[in-house]
């Protein structure tokens, strides 16, 4: 890869979002990894190409340390990947405000204070840049059984905000 690109990945410590840290790693991307327990989870250690951000993707503060890491280490935002998500299942009718405030917090605002941040540092650099959400299929193809309605509302949002940022503009494509 003759210039390195930068891609922050969320809900990286395991399953998806860990697999996708190796491949850009094996692909010689660096790499800015984050969960709420990244460092602990004993599945990386920091590197020349990787750095590790513990913290809640849901606060705006993570999402701070986490472009900021970005841009103080490898000095630019290339890619994102949204994966971090929270799914609860449970019949409908127990599902409590509480709930709702944790997946919200995950699934909505992890992926709005992030990808803002991600866009705003791709536009200042002018080189463009990508834009990935992993979401569940489940928002569009429920399955009989499967007790998870809040979950899959909060974790299908990012969708039509991604259609909208990607037409939001004639000239730029954001997402």
């Amino acid at each position: 890869m003759a210039t390195q690109k930068t891609i922050l990945i969320t809900g990286a410590s395991q399953g998806i979002g860990a697999g996708l840290v190796n491949t850009f790693l094996e692909r010689g991307y660096n790499v800015v990894a984050t969960s709420r327990r990244i460092t602990g989870s004993g599945r990386f250690r920091e590197a020349g190409h990787l750095a590790l951000v513990d913290g809640d993707i849901g606060e705006a503060a993570t999402a701070a340390k986490v472009a900021q890491t970005a841009i103080s280490r490898f000095g630019s935002i290339d890619a994102l990947v949204n994966n971090a998500g929270l799914f609860l299942t449970k019949p409908f009718l127990e599902f409590t405000p509480d709930d709702m405030r944790k997946l919200s917090s995950t699934n909505i605002d992890g992926f709005i204070h992030l990808t803002q941040l991600a866009i705003k540092q791709m536009l200042a650099q002018k080189s463009g840049g990508s834009i990935v959400s992993i979401t569940t299929s489940l928002a569009d193809h429920p399955i009989a059984g499967v007790n998870a309605s809040l979950s899959m509302v909060t974790k299908a949002a990012s969708t039509p905000s991604r259609r909208a940022l990607r037409w939001s503009s004639s000239r730029r494509r954001y997402g």
